[in-house]
Parts: structure tokens; C-alpha cells; sequence
């Protein structure tokens, strides 16, 4: 029953993304990329690999929707693989969360450290990749900042509100 309240989620993120978030842009410079807050607040699985195959699969639909090949593939495997990592870093008693990750489970100083590294990260990679030429690093340094900046601004949000 978890896993298909987990698809379910995995389902509705993406079609917010898809029906709303890509609509949101500001100009050439801020594209809130919403979607990895599924990959951000996935429980705890014991196999590091799982969570490596399912950002693999969030990254392939974003990629498909996009038509970007493998762009958000490479970001989202990138921060499946860095987030156990990191929460691991930041949260003392990492066994104790048995439930989706959030501020509330984590502690809020915690989840927004681990919402601003990963989000960052994710942002950095996708423009990076999408502009392909060292020349343009200004425009992607300024595209992540504010891209990100609107992300985490949603993200956090939404933790709030739930």
C-alpha cells in the first residue's frame, strides 16, 4: 500500500510540474523544477541502488517530457546518489526515520540545508548540461541561483503548508 501511496505522489508532483511549473518561468532565467522534491522527501530505503533506479526513472520522464536526452537524468541519479549521504551528515540519528523526509521528521535547519545542497546541485547540472559551452558560465551561474531560488522557495513552502 506504500508503494503505490509513493507512485501516487511520484505521479501528482509530475503532473504539477508538467501542467504548472513549466508554465512558471521567469523570462530565460528562473524555471521552477518542482519535481525533485519527490526525490528530495523519498523515505529511507535500505538499497542505495533503489534510490539510484528511481531517480534514473524520475530524470528518463522529465528528459521525455523536455526532449532534453539525459539531462535531468544525469542531475536527478546525482542527487539520489548524494541525498543518503547528506542526510547521513546532517541528521544524528539517521535510523529513526521510517517515513518520508521532511522538516518535520528531520528537523527544519537539517531539511533546508539538505532542500539548498541538493536543489543547488540538481539546478547546476541541468543548465550546465543544457548550455554545453564554457563561454555561457555566467549564464548558467545566474540561471541556477534563480532557478533554484524559486525551487527552494516552493519546496520549502509546501513543507510548511503540510
Amino acid at each position: 500500500m506504500e508503494k503505490i501511496k509513493e507512485i501516487g505522489r511520484l505521479l501528482l508532483i509530475l503532473a504539477l510540474q508538467v501542467l504548472l511549473f513549466d508554465h512558471l518561468h521567469i523570462s530565460m532565467w528562473g524555471f521552477p523544477m518542482v519535481y525533485i522534491l519527490f526525490l528530495i522527501t523519498l523515505p529511507l530505503l535500505k538499497l542505495k541502488w533503489v534510490e539510484m533506479i528511481i531517480g534514473f526513472a524520475v530524470g528518463l520522464i522529465m528528459d521525455i517530457w523536455h526532449s532534453s536526452m539525459g539531462v535531468h537524468i544525469a542531475a536527478c541519479v546525482a542527487i539520489a546518489f548524494l541525498r543518503p549521504i547528506l542526510l547521513s551528515n546532517f541528521v544524528q540519528e539517521i535510523e529513526r526515520i521510517n517515513d518520508n523526509v521532511s522538516g518535520s521528521s528531520i528537523g527544519l535547519v537539517e531539511y533546508v540545508k539538505c532542500v539548498v545542497i541538493l536543489t543547488i546541485l540538481h539546478h547546476a547540472i541541468v543548465f550546465s548540461l543544457e548550455a554545453w559551452d564554457i563561454q555561457s558560465w555566467w549564464i548558467v551561474l545566474l540561471q541556477t541561483i534563480i532557478s533554484s531560488a524559486l525551487t527552494i522557495a516552493i519546496i520549502l513552502s509546501y513543507d510548511r503548508l503540510k
